[in-house]
Formats: structure tokens, C-alpha cells, sequence
């Protein structure tokens, strides 16, 4: 069924400011139109779980081609809670990150904190992570309800902001002041907040204006080049200059 949606996984790394080396990859899903999201919606519980289980699969399998199981780096591995319950999802997990002997203490259990999620699912897992001592992120955080009601039941290693908060703060004063109070909640748990990587550099330079230091992706800042036109000559100018030079 996964085959049949083209389902890849892009490891993205995430890098604190001031270094180029990352202490972090996140494993995020890429389908064709978003196919494995369109699937997943519409699947029964136990064909979740077995689609779940292929992409955690693959993500230590793309994990382990990249060399990252030996480059004591962080991996981020989204789990989506409404595949199963706690218990399975972790066992899939586990397996699989056996399989591909990548180690366990390395893995960061990503849960999304979007609006749309499965709030007493997402807490089970919390819980059922918790348990075992894995490290938890919180992904799509937004500051909504929801996200702040899930980082009152852990303390997690990473929250990496939606892109649609964390995007061009410099052209959204509002926004900026939001990710400033995600940044300072965070700070007094000491969890590290992980935005975008800016593309622009008034873009960088609100994110860095606003506290952020960490960021996903590589940072390219696009610099805009500015073009420089000669003073046009008059027509009669030039052909003066000709006659004299001939």
C-alpha cells in the first residue's frame, strides 16, 4: 500500500545558530499529494497501525543509509497517534530501530500538537513514552490549547513550531510576539524551541530578533541583488564621440 503512494522520507537536519554541524535530523513524511495522510484519514485502526509501521520502517532505514546510527545525532521520528494504541505503536517503533541498528537513545518520539489532533491519544503516548524514559518533542506547535495542554504533561526535549507561526516574522509583529512567549515558556523548562530556517534575511533577522536559535533545514539566506544600470548617453553624445574618434 506504501509502494503504491510513493512514500519517502526527507530527513531534514536541525542545527543550533553559530554551527554549521547538526545535532539533530528530523524525519518528516513525503507522499505523492499528500497520499499517506489522505490514506491514513480514512483507514481502519488496524491497517493504520500496519501503514505506521512501514513508514517507521523506512524511517530507520533512511536513517541508517545516511550514516546517522554512528554520528551520535539526534533523530526526530513524527508517530502518529491515531495508528494504534501506546503499546503497539512504540513496539513498531522499537523493531524497527532494531532492525536497522540505530540506537534507541537517540530517537526523539515526535507527537503533533496541531488543533486537529487526538488529544487523549496524543497524552497516552506522552505517558506510555514517559514510562519507558524516550525523549519527546512537540511538533506543529502553534500555541493553541491543545499544544499547551499537551506541554502540560511532559517536559519535552524539542518543540519545533509550525511553519505557518514561525513564517516571515518580520512582516507579522503578532506572530513574532507569540513565538516569543512559546520561547519564553520553554526557556523555563529548558526545552529547545525549533523553528523553519529563514530564507530571507530580514526574515533571519526577526527569528533572531525574536529568540529563536534553532532551526530545521539548511539555512540559505537569499540574498537580493541589487542591479546597477549605466547613465544612459544621449544619442547625440555618442555619435559626436564617434565622428571625432574617426
Amino acid at each position: 500500500m506504501a509502494d503504491t503512494m510513493d512514500l519517502r522520507i526527507k530527513l531534514e537536519p536541525i542545527t543550533a545558530q553559530g554551527s554549521t554541524e547538526p545535532f539533530a535530523w528530523h524525519a518528516g513524511i513525503h507522499a505523492r499529494r499528500h497520499a499517506f495522510h489522505t490514506v491514513d484519514a480514512i483507514l481502519p485502526r488496524e491497517d493504520r497501525t500496519a501503514l505506521e509501521a512501514t513508514r517507521l520502517d523506512r524511517v530507520f532505514a533512511a536513517a541508517a543509509a545516511a550514516g546517522l546510527a554512528d554520528s551520535g545525532t539526534l533523530l526526530v521520528v513524527p508517530v502518529q497517534v491515531r495508528a494504534g494504541t501506546p503499546d503497539r505503536l512504540l513496539a513498531h517503533l522499537f523493531r524497527a530501530a532494531l532492525r536497522h541498528r540505530f540506537p534507541v537513545g537517540h530517537v526523539i518520539v515526535e507527537i503533533s500538537a496541531d488543533e486537529a489532533t487526538d488529544r487523549d491519544a496524543a497524552a497516552a503516548l506522552i505517558h506510555a513514552c514517559t514510562d519507558r524514559g524516550m525523549m519527546i518533542a512537540l511538533g506543529d506547535f502553534a500555541a493553541g490549547p491543545l499544544a499547551l495542554r499537551l506541554l502540560a504533561h511532559c517536559s519535552p526535549r524539542l518543540i519545533r513550531l509550525a511553519p505557518a507561526l514561525a513564517h516571515r516574522l518580520d512582516i507579522a509583529p503578532a506572530r513574532a510576539r507569540l513565538v516569543e512567549g512559546v520561547l519564553r515558556l520553554a526557556g523555563g523548562m529548558g526545552v529547545a524551541v525549533v523553528a523553519p530556517a529563514p530564507t530571507e534575511e530580514a526574515e533571519q533577522q526577526a527569528a533572531f530578533a525574536a529568540g529563536l536559535r534553532h532551526f530545521e533545514g539548511e539555512l540559505r539566506i537569499e540574498q537580493r541583488v541589487r542591479r546597477y544600470t549605466r547613465p544612459m548617453r544621449r544619442w547625440g553624445a555618442a555619435v559626436a564621440a564617434n565622428r571625432l574618434a574617426a
